[in-house]
């Protein structure tokens, strides 16, 4: 357990939001971890201590999930980055910031990436979301994939919410920010036929950005920083090589 940690309820526009800090005075970015759906922040603890080693490290849970609060406001990225935002600003966490998106976590990023560009100034999306998945992947699955895959929304967002997500990011870019890419290769979950398209995705996320990276780690399932959290400390130190602030 790291002895720095802040830890600590804000209300934020009327919700409680719980959030970690753990600060290192040497460094002046901050790093922002967007979990994936549904996923409390203690799903960064694989990479924490050691990321806390050499960079402030911001984690939150979402309206909704683990320690915050829940609302009656729309659970969509929109009022997430909005969320997100006056946390940083009612804390004093003040930009540059890299952004770190899991999943879910990753539409969130892109979103606030390519409106508050001039805060940030590196992305890393960790097997993330797509926005065209519901469309083009899902009836990919098998019969039963499928159903655990769309009976997952009642955790945070509906379904709806959801997909308002996918189409508030579509379109966005990230323009020349500093991108990092990774995919998980092996995941059980999908059939060839899907994860072809997954890949296909993925591709087209690291297309996002003029400078970016993508790596596939073979070893790691859809959660690459808890299966396996090597690479994506290394990734983290290669985006703070290439930001140098």
């Amino acid at each position: 357990m790291n002895t720095n940690i802040v830890g600590e309820k804000v209300n934020i526009n009327g919700t409680e939001l719980y959030y970690e800090h753990i600060a290192d005075s040497n460094n002046k970015l901050t790093i922002v971890f967007e979990s994936g759906y549904g996923w409390d922040l203690k799903n960064w603890h694989p990479i924490r201590d050691e990321v806390s080693k050499f960079a402030n490290m911001f984690m939150y849970d979402r309206d909704g999930v683990g320690k915050s609060a829940k609302s009656n406001k729309p659970k969509h990225s929109i009022q997430i980055i909005e969320n997100l935002r006056s946390l940083l600003q009612k804390i004093d966490i003040k930009p540059p910031y890299v952004l770190i998106g899991h999943s879910f976590g990753g539409i969130n990023v892109r979103l606030y990436a390519s409106k508050f560009p001039e805060e940030i100034v590196g992305v890393i999306l960790l097997d993330s979301v797509h926005e065209n998945q519901n469309k083009k992947m899902v009836s990919l699955f098998t019969k039963k994939i499928q159903e655990e895959y769309l009976g997952q929304f009642s955790v945070e967002a509906s379904l709806s919410e959801f997909e308002e997500s996918l189409d508030q990011v579509r379109g966005t870019n990230l323009g020349n920010i500093p991108l990092i890419v990774m995919t998980g290769g092996t995941q059980l979950h999908h059939t060839k036929q899907s994860m072809t398209v997954w890949l296909d995705f993925q591709r087209e996320l690291a297309n996002l950005s003029s400078n970016s990276t993508h790596l596939i780690v073979k070893e790691a399932g859809h959660a690459i920083h808890i299966d396996h959290p090597q690479p994506v400390i290394k990734a983290i130190i290669k985006m703070l090589e290439i930001v140098k602030v």
